[in-house]
């Protein structure tokens, strides 16, 4: 369950990173592309921007405990 909370955030960060990428291209202005911080600094500025950094938040730190579990007990084969 941990991973598929973690999976399902990293992936919604990539998707909201994605829009504007696609965003600023479709404008021709490369300037408008932005970095991560002010892409989620956007998401803040939604309607629902309280709810929806809470939920990436929520998500990346499932992916990061995912991350951690993984290194720990993953048996890698030589």
């Amino acid at each position: 369950m941990l991973a598929i909370a973690g999976l399902i955030g990293r992936g919604a960060v990539f998707v909201v990173i994605g829009f504007f990428l696609v965003q600023a291209a479709w404008q021709i202005d490369p300037q408008e592309a932005g970095s991560s911080s002010e892409v989620l600094g956007a998401a803040a500025r939604a309607p629902y921007g309280a709810w929806l950094l809470g939920g990436l938040a929520v998500g990346l730190i499932a992916y990061g405990l995912y991350a951690i579990v993984q290194a720990r007990y993953r048996q890698i084969d030589v």
